[in-house]
């Protein structure tokens, strides 16, 4: 089998779950990454052979992916702020939304912290790490945290291997109050579960039967509820010029901002308003 006819017959049998552009695409980047080629080799080169072994090997994760396993979870990773984050089943998967909350994080801390003065930045709701560990990677002169409720989200978090990053994980259920010996922090940052239950029928099939529902959903009759103990938590743990930057369900912007006095919404790259940044 040649790149072409993979790229073709895989386009076509992954057609009932996404559309054309976006089968291809998947397929492109199955095929670069499990023949650990640059995908522009596919462009250039369309007639070159796939070794039986590899096709075996495609021909399997095709499978998984057919099923509606995201390709994500069947290449174990997935690229965050240009870091290479490992991803499976229990942890959610990084979304742009939340690169984009990192960038106006990014943007926010000067280039050069200042090492006589101790510089703190927590990751509540921290999941596969990409935030705290893409933070701890850009600024090695921060002390980074990230803590979380799933102990298998925090397992998988621990096994990044990001150069020069060390974020300090741990273990906290944010309803229930703050833990004890933490220091005081300039930067929180959160991307907590948000999705309203109502909002299930909305969702594709590879997210529903796949990604973890402690990371994505809020009952319907409390959907702030993550922002609350955030805000009780910063009450404790924020320094009096510290700031805060949140990704939020795009129906609560107000809602969000009204826990956080002088915040503001931000809107994403499609125009909703996606942050709250305090």
């Amino acid at each position: 089998m040649t790149y072409r006819q993979f790229i073709t017959t895989s386009t076509e049998r992954l057609a009932p779950l996404y559309s054309t552009e976006e089968a291809r695409s998947i397929a492109v980047r199955l095929l670069s990454t499990k023949l650990n080629l640059p995908e522009y080799k596919y462009f250039s080169e369309p007639d070159s052979r796939i070794s039986p072994a590899k096709e075996e090997e495609l021909g399997a994760a095709m499978d998984d992916l057919c099923k509606g396993r995201p390709v994500q979870y069947v290449l174990g990773h997935v690229e965050f702020a240009g870091y290479r984050f490992k991803v499976k089943e229990g942890v959610l998967i990084p979304r742009p939304e939340t690169e984009e909350l990192f960038e106006i994080v990014a943007s926010s801390i000067p280039e050069d912290i200042d090492e006589d003065e101790e510089f703190n930045i927590l990751d509540i709701c921290t999941g596969s790490g990409c935030l705290a560990y893409s933070l701890a990677a850009t600024f090695p002169g921060a002390g980074v945290y990230g803590c979380d409720i799933s102990n298998e989200a925090l397992k998988i978090a621990s096994k990044q291997k990001i150069q020069n990053a060390h974020p300090v994980l741990f273990w906290a259920d944010i309803m229930n109050g703050v833990p004890g010996g933490l220091p005081k922090f300039d930067i929180i940052v959160s991307n907590p579960p948000y999705v309203l239950e109502s909002e299930r029928a909305l969702m594709l099939r590879n997210v529903l039967e796949y990604e973890p529902d402690i990371a994505l959903f809020v009952p319907d009759d409390d959907p702030l509820k993550f922002y609350k103990s955030i805000s009780s938590w910063a009450e404790v743990l924020l320094k009096p010029q510290g700031h805060i930057f949140m990704e939020i369900n795009e129906k609560f912007g107000e809602e969000v901002s009204a826990l956080f006095p002088d915040s503001r919404i931000q809107k994403d790259f499609l125009g909703k308003d996606r942050f709250c940044i305090k």
